[in-house]
């Protein structure tokens, strides 16, 4: 498997946790702490997929899906929050949104989503 999975969130045990979660399924990993570092990484080497939280420092995630969809990219997204139910109608218009991740998250339900992302 060659599918590649970018994680952003400034929380370095959120990153940790994903990224061994995420590589146990075969899909090689990487990860930012901040929108900024995210946007440089993507324009390096698009993902396949993009696991991003909503609260950032400096850009949050809703921004950061925005420049990427103004600037062509259609990478499926997964947004994190605690808060899952007030951020939907902030993202609910981007097309490359196909799921959300509700902060603390079930590992086994986020391995399921990202396979069947994936797979698709």
């Amino acid at each position: 498997m060659d599918k590649s999975v970018l994680i952003v969130d400034d929380q370095k045990g959120i990153r940790f946790l994903l990224e061994e979660v995420i590589r146990s399924e075969g899909y090689r990993v990487s990860s930012c702490q901040d929108g900024q570092s995210a946007i440089k990484s993507i324009e390096n080497q698009p993902p396949d997929l993009l696991i991003i939280d909503y609260r950032l420092p400096m850009m949050n995630g809703g921004k950061v899906i925005a420049h990427l969809e103004a600037q062509g990219y259609q990478i499926p997204t997964i947004v994190m929050s605690g808060l899952v139910d007030e951020i939907k109608p902030k993202i609910e218009g981007f097309n490359s949104v196909k799921g959300y991740f509700s902060k603390p998250f079930n590992i086994l339900e986020a391995k399921n989503q990202v396979n069947q992302l994936l797979q698709d």
